[in-house]
């Protein structure tokens, strides 16, 4: 406190310098942890995972995968080797509808080729045979997000996808029920933790975001 009797300027003198050093003491906060306080609110992790929903159809009969080959396990979310397809795009759990994408530009021909299929925008090959366009009046047609396209095999995987594959000689209104039948489980899974201890498309956690910020991996 400030002694009642000493001259006013003194006083003066004093607040002022008390004010300066609490000023100096804000700007060298600031200068600390500013830069951490800018990098920790506004940190986003570089991490890809999300999910899109698919049915495949042949001859009227849907694929249902219930081979146990056609879904991954832990391993496959544990380490994420960008050259290993098995760890870029898979399914879990049994679920046939579901596909689980962990990196970047991963297509649905690759996401095929991973389950030991090959889709081409004219061809399948499928555990239960070989399907062309012309063989007995049937056609591999395509149904992406409610609207009918000629081409999918180099397609870009997209968050909350719905792809139907059939091939057959169903009309578009077939089609179109079948493609409404597709289960929509992908925004879903991209908020909630996954099967097989991956984890979902949420934020960053604070122990991540703040190891981040400090420039430590």
């Amino acid at each position: 406190m400030f002694n009642m009797d000493e001259p006013k300027n003194t006083k003066k003198t004093k607040a002022k310098s008390i004010n300066l050093r609490w000023f100096g003491l804000a700007m060298f906060l600031l200068g600390a942890f500013g830069p951490f306080a800018f990098h920790f609110a506004t940190f986003e992790s570089d991490d890809v995972h999300f999910h899109a929903n698919f049915g495949l159809y042949v001859n009227g009969q849907r694929d249902e995968f219930k081979n146990f080959s056609f879904y991954e396990e832990v391993a496959a979310c544990a380490v994420h080797n960008p050259d290993d397809l098995k760890t870029r795009v898979h399914m879990h759990d049994q679920n046939s509808s579901l596909v689980h994408v962990h990196a970047h530009a991963v297509t649905w021909g690759q996401f095929f080729a991973n389950l030991g299929y090959t889709l081409g925008n004219n061809v399948l090959v499928a555990d239960s045979g070989v399907y062309a366009d012309g063989i007995d009046g049937n056609q591999l047609q395509f149904m992406l997000n409610g609207e009918k396209v000629q081409t999918i095999e180099n397609r870009i995987v997209k968050s909350e996808d719905v792809l139907l594959i059939n091939y057959g000689n169903e009309d578009d209104s077939t089609l179109k029920s079948r493609a409404d039948a597709i289960p929509r489980d992908a925004s879903r899974a991209n908020v909630t933790a996954d099967p097989a201890a991956c984890s979902g498309s949420r934020d960053s956690s604070l122990t991540k975001r703040f190891k981040a910020s400090l420039g430590i991996n």
